[in-house]
């Protein structure tokens, strides 16, 4: 199950918010969010939700779309994915 850009931008806006940070790059935060719905020829790329949470997670950590507390965010994105998704 994938993860809409708009989804993860809601994400983002709020713990921006409550920890006063802001989105640096609009165009990261929609690679990561692409990240977990991965399909190559309608086959996905992960093979569980938590598989898919951990990637969603790495990419956030590795492409720091937020100007700080990209690490803390990724723990958050990736739980509500999973929330969400399970």
């Amino acid at each position: 199950m994938g993860l809409s850009a708009e989804q993860l931008l809601a994400i983002a806006d709020e713990y921006c918010d409550f920890h006063g940070c802001h989105i640096t790059s609009f165009g990261f935060l929609a690679a990561c969010a692409a990240v977990p719905g991965s399909r190559f020829h309608g086959v996905p790329v992960f093979d569980s939700v938590d598989a898919a949470a951990e990637a969603l997670s790495s990419s956030i950590t590795a492409l720091a779309p937020l100007s700080s507390g990209n690490e803390e965010f990724a723990v958050v994105a990736a739980e509500v994915y999973r929330r969400w998704a399970g």
